[in-house]
């Protein structure tokens, strides 16, 4: 589809874009722009120091795990494509052995509403904790993502690994293992 930037964020992604194809056809470089789609991993110890800012999977582990009610924009039926940072990690592996120019979405082609990431969450906490709906304080929230990493699946051959219900329950296995009550 056409990309088009509605916001700062999205025109830094374009431009970016831009100078790599710049870079690949009057430089002969192999450059490629790799989309990543909601990449997540646990909060502590990686994500934690980006507090507001880190991934919405660690944050709404970390505020559940301490009781605490996650903040949701509007009902929560928004939906985003969560790809585990392992996958990210083998997919920039393969982008450099194969030696790609273009650009190449990676995700898992599956969207989970953050009301399920939610319910998951629970799940593998043993909790029972609503979230708090919120309205959304700014313009330009996307409601949707997903990945279609067909084409970088047939340039590099890859795939994503990891689940998202194994994946929220490894950002959520530590918070169990530190706190045996919990069990």
């Amino acid at each position: 589809m056409a990309v088009e930037a509605h916001t700062a964020y999205e025109a830094s992604k374009l431009a970016r874009e831009r100078y790599a194809e710049y870079y690949a056809n009057h430089h002969d470089m192999n450059v490629a722009g790799l989309r990543f789609f909601s990449v997540y991993q646990g909060f502590a110890g990686n994500e934690e120091h980006k507090g507001e800012y880190a991934n919405t999977v660690a944050q709404f582990a970390d505020a559940i795990a301490r009781g605490e009610a996650p903040e949701l924009f509007g009902d929560g039926t928004q939906t985003r494509d969560f790809t585990h940072v392992e996958d990210v990690a083998r997919a920039c592996e393969l982008a450099a052995d194969h030696e790609l120019t273009g650009v190449y979405n990676v995700g898992t082609q599956e969207a989970y509403s953050f009301n399920e990431m939610v319910d998951l969450i629970n799940d593998a906490l043993g909790t029972d904790i609503d979230p708090e709906y919120v309205e959304c304080p700014f313009d330009g929230y996307v409601h949707d993502t997903m990945a279609d990493y067909s084409a970088f699946h047939d340039a590099t051959g890859w795939e994503p690994q990891i689940g998202f219900e194994e994946g929220v329950q490894r950002v959520c296995r530590p918070y169990l293992e530190d706190a045996p009550e919990m069990n």
